[in-house]
């Protein structure tokens, strides 16, 4: 089975998370995508980081969505793997991460972690345009109005539109379920599911109709094998994408 294999939040096992150098070394990698996380600052600028408090990654108590760029574009990364190793990091933005993504033959798989209206998903477009990245793009995100403005507002591909579940406190536990699945067949969007909430029978629900199912974040064999093997999903988002190979 042809597994594609997406680096998440770069080769985050290798180096900080969300990193110019993390994308920069998964595109040296034999993966279908690389995966990043974005929010948009209070000037408009689309920033690369998986959450909006600035604390994890940065050490300072500020947030993406209450600063400009300007007030946090100079504050080095001080969290993530490897990070004492690597060369002095900051703050990525979407028009880096997808310079370097656009320079290789990579997917970019973009979580847009807001609940955004139709004018700044259009922006988002136009960044993604402006580096002829389109029909190399996926969208993924767990606010599910998102999706449905990309899919019927802006007319992008449902194919490459997945819908991000276990990642919300209100869903962290939950097992994907029949509700679910029957929204996303509804709409023809993908899944990109917590590994351990999934359960094969939905794989094949998806399948029968033509829809995909990504996993997320699979770092041991054993999970890989299962979710390959016994689950048969399309794509694999892992912190390593060397690893398992």
């Amino acid at each position: 089975m042809d597994i594609r294999r997406i680096a998440h939040r770069g080769l985050s096992a290798w180096a900080p998370e969300n990193t110019e150098v993390a994308f920069r070394l998964a595109t040296e990698c034999d993966c279908f995508g690389i995966e990043c996380d974005i929010w948009r600052t209070v000037d408009g600028v689309y920033v690369v980081s998986h959450d909006d408090s600035m604390k994890k990654m940065f050490g300072v108590k500020k947030h993406i969505t209450e600063s400009s760029y300007e007030d946090i574009k100079d504050i080095p990364v001080i969290g993530g793997n490897l990070v004492e190793e690597s060369p002095t990091q900051h703050i990525c933005t979407l028009h880096r991460y997808l310079h370097v993504v656009a320079d290789s033959d990579k997917y970019a798989f973009i979580e847009i972690k807001q609940d955004l209206e139709v004018e700044f998903l259009d922006e988002i477009i136009s960044v993604v345009n402006s580096y002829d990245m389109y029909e190399r793009t996926f969208f993924i995100s767990a606010e599910a109005k998102t999706l449905l403005r990309l899919r019927y507002d802006l007319s992008f591909p449902k194919e490459r539109l997945q819908y991000v579940h276990g990642a919300k406190a209100r869903d962290s536990h939950v097992p994907v379920n029949e509700a679910l699945i029957t929204r996303l067949v509804a709409h023809g969007i993908g899944l990109d599911a917590r590994h351990n909430l999934l359960d094969e029978k939905f794989v094949d629900d998806l399948h029968d109709v033509g829809q995909s199912v990504n996993v997320w974040t699979v770092d041991t064999e054993k999970d890989f094998k299962k979710v390959v093997e016994k689950y048969g999903v399309d794509m694999v988002t892992m912190n390593d994408v060397r690893a398992m190979v």
